[in-house]
């Protein structure tokens, strides 16, 4: 096979999927910090340093997520119904995402989409690392709260699973991790939309 055949066959390739292989060592990097986080020190979830280049990007993730977690306690207590008000931070910080990718998938916009789907993941992992915690409550809570304020230690003890908090930690855990392929795996998806699309055209 000669140079100008390789070019042919690889540039295709990488102009759809070099946000997937970007993708691929973003995720190894958030898997492997909350994968620690829940099996060895759920102290790493905020002292864990990341390689120079990315702690960057994870910065501005964690502190976006975290504001809007927060903002969602506030949303869902207008509500009134305390569950929810607990429930609504990490339910505020999972629907953001959720609702961008549902929009940017619609609109075509793979990259955004590959993005929001990769923030969702992310969101998962954390939550899943904050559910660990549940029984212990050893992470810092914003604003210096009462260890009461854990909300995993709330929204387990009200559906009385409390005792059950790592299996509900790695289940989430499983499910960002689920969603973080997606997200790289996404262009092919596309790809295959876009064939079936073609297909019906010629008929």
């Amino acid at each position: 096979m000669d140079i100008s055949t390789l070019k042919e066959k690889a540039l295709p390739f990488l102009k759809t999927y070099w946000f997937s292989i970007i993708l691929i060592f973003w995720s190894w990097f958030i898997v492997k910090q909350f994968y620690m986080t829940i099996e060895y020190n759920i102290l790493l979830a905020v002292s864990y340093k990341h390689v120079f280049g990315f702690s960057m990007i994870y910065f501005v993730m964690d502190n976006l997520t975290l504001i809007i977690h927060e903002a969602g306690h506030t949303i869902f207590g207008l509500f009134g119904w305390r569950f929810l008000t607990v429930l609504g931070g990490t339910l505020l910080q999972m629907l953001i995402p959720f609702l961008i990718f549902i929009f940017s998938w619609k609109s075509r916009r793979i990259i955004t989409s590959q993005v929001s789907l990769y923030w969702l993941g992310f969101s998962w992992l954390d939550s899943a690392a904050y559910c660990a915690d549940a029984y212990t409550q050893d992470l810092p809570l914003i604003g210096n709260l009462p260890k009461s304020s854990h909300d995993f230690l709330n929204i387990l003890s009200d559906m009385n699973i409390l005792n059950h908090y790592m299996t509900v930690a790695w289940i989430m855990f499983s499910i960002g991790f689920m969603i973080l392929l997606s997200g790289i795996l996404l262009p092919l998806f596309r790809t295959q939309q876009t064939k079936y699309i073609d297909l019906d055209l010629k008929l």
